[in-house]
């Protein structure tokens, strides 16, 4: 059987087990109620009998016409009491007919008292009204015992009725408990022997053991995911490749994929022509350089270096050639500053360099002076000499900027104004050259 089948069952049990259960307090409640109500019209046939015998007995004693009156209304009033009272039990309106019938016996009786009061009164027990006392009380007191076995009816109907529904309720719930338990027990067995062979086979697989099954002995859902772990097993069985070679594959492509990482990294970082840094690897690698600078109160120089008839090399010999003076303007550059310092290409034929740290403006002119004389040597493409020269703005950390782009602005602006200049290779702005002999021109 399967599991939702069994759940389902228990579901239907339980809400019948409910159902049941509110069922009885239902019938308990309404068996209390008429069992109540019985009670309450006995005792009010109770008092009214009791009342009308009070007032018997002040007309026997007293032979007041009020004290017949009064009989009377208490005569009409327990003879309405006894119409309503209707009983389930045969018995039961057996003795309220009884009761009806003596109190019809008692209203003769009252007729009789009332033309016995009309009459000449007589004493003694064989006299009218001794005779009508007598029928008085032989009558009420059978009345009373009619009444004391129509209560007693009444409480054991309630307690019969109220044990045959308590009796079939714990039989019911006896046998729906029963199958209730009888179910959870096979789900739980069931539960259990399956998840533990689940268990059993995945550990086997986390050991790397495909050959393993597990062995499915029922239908219900458990067994068939067990069936098709093992369908999963059998698959992975078939097209996995064995661990070591696995192994070596994922060891090969991990190599591969770091190599090719450092290699994007490297791409993404450096200009793809002349390996120097690019201008968004410059940039990042500025902002360290220029916080390193203000915490340890150094001194920097940034050079903007621009290579004139650049184009008309271009132009004159193509593409290709531009890119091969390109390619060794770099060279040139990282050959002649310190391996600590930061080159870059910006541009088409545009380079910065960053030196730090420094100490004066003269020490950065030497640089300057040496980039000139190696930049101006000629560089031979295929049997082609060819020459460009190169202008220089630079600016100063702190003196011109402490911001990137304040410093490449400086720097640009000067690179300008040795391009405009005849005869001048650098320009330095006037804070930084103060001091400085031939700071303008080479």
């Amino acid at each position: 059987m399967k599991v939702t089948l069994r759940l389902k069952i228990l579901l239907v049990v339980s809400l019948m087990l409910t159902s049941l259960i509110l069922f009885s307090f239902v019938t308990l409640k309404e068996i209390q109620m008429q069992t109540n109500s019985q009670l309450h019209l006995v005792s009010d046939i109770e008092h009214k009998i009791d009342l009308m015998s009070s007032e018997l007995w002040l007309l026997q004693q007293y032979h007041d016409e009020d004290a017949l009156a009064q009989a009377r209304v208490a005569h009409e009033e327990l003879n309405a009491l006894l119409d309503e009272g209707q009983f389930s039990h045969n018995s039961k309106n057996t003795i309220v007919a009884n009761l009806v019938r003596m109190n019809a016996n008692i209203g003769a009786l009252l007729d009789l008292s009332q033309k016995d009061l009309d009459s000449q009164f007589r004493h003694g027990i064989t006299s009218p009204s001794g005779m009508l006392s007598a029928r008085y009380n032989m009558t009420i007191q059978s009345m009373n015992e009619d009444l004391g076995k129509l209560e007693r009816l009444a409480i054991k109907d309630s307690e019969l009725s109220q044990r045959k529904i308590l009796y079939a309720v714990v039989i019911l719930l006896i046998i729906g408990s029963a199958v209730v338990l009888i179910l959870t027990l096979l789900t739980l067995k069931s539960f259990s022997t399956n998840l533990n062979a689940l268990s059993l086979g995945i550990k086997d697989l986390t050991k790397g053991n495909l050959n393993s099954r597990i062995e499915v002995k029922d239908t219900d859902e458990l067994s068939v995911l067990a069936q098709q772990f093992n369908l999963m097993k059998r698959s992975l069985e078939e097209t996995t490749v064995k661990k070591e070679q696995l192994q070596q594959e994922v060891e090969r492509q991990t190599k591969e994929l770091q190599q090719q990482r450092e290699e994007f990294q490297h791409l993404a970082n450096h200009d793809s022509l002349t390996r120097l840094y690019s201008r968004g690897a410059f940039e990042e690698q500025m902002e360290t350089a220029i916080a390193r600078c203000s915490r340890t109160n150094q001194s920097a120089a940034l050079l903007f270096i621009d290579l004139d008839r650049f184009k008309v090399i271009n132009d004159s010999y193509g593409h290709a050639a531009g890119d091969a003076v390109l390619i060794k303007i770099a060279q040139k550059l990282l050959q002649t500053v310190r391996s600590s310092d930061i080159t870059a290409r910006i541009g088409g034929d545009e380079f910065v360099i960053w030196l730090e740290p420094i100490e004066n403006a003269t020490q950065v002119i030497t640089v300057i002076h040496k980039l000139t004389e190696e930049l101006a040597l000629p560089i031979q493409y295929q049997d082609i000499a060819l020459s460009v020269n190169a202008s220089i703005g630079v600016s100063f950390f702190p003196i011109d900027a402490i911001e990137l782009s304040s410093l490449l602005k400086v720097a640009d602006d000067n690179m300008y104004k040795a391009k405009e200049a005849e005869g001048t290779t650098f320009q330095l702005t006037n804070k930084a050259a103060v001091g400085v002999s031939g700071a303008k021109r080479a």
